[in-house]
């Protein structure tokens, strides 16, 4: 009668097989965290949308704000009721005459 000792045997196969079913399911691991991944980019960049969305409409609002308190003899009248003159030639900046050819 013949014992077969399978620890006397080496067989290449069934390594080579052994480390391709360890590649293959490492594979599939990777692709299913990058793909978590890209489903929860695709949900920032959703949020984001939606949140500048929002503070673009707050914007909006903001401006139109602004411009109804601006607009009109609105202002005008607030200025002249605070005792403000407007003036026709504003100066902003004195011209310094020391240097001649910078203040041209």
């Amino acid at each position: 009668m013949t014992f077969i000792q399978p620890k006397k045997y080496f067989n290449i196969q069934n390594i080579v097989i052994g480390v391709l079913v360890l590649f293959v399911l490492a594979a599939t691991a990777l692709v299913i965290v990058e793909y978590n991944k890209t489903v929860d980019l695709n949900h920032n960049i959703l949020a984001a949308k939606t949140e500048i969305d929002s503070v673009g409409a707050q914007n909006t609002q903001l401006s139109n704000n602004v411009i109804a308190t601006l607009g009109g003899g609105q202002i005008g009248q607030l200025a002249a009721a605070d005792g403000l003159v407007a003036e026709n030639k504003p100066q902003y900046f004195s011209i310094n005459q020391q240097w001649p050819i910078a203040s041209q």
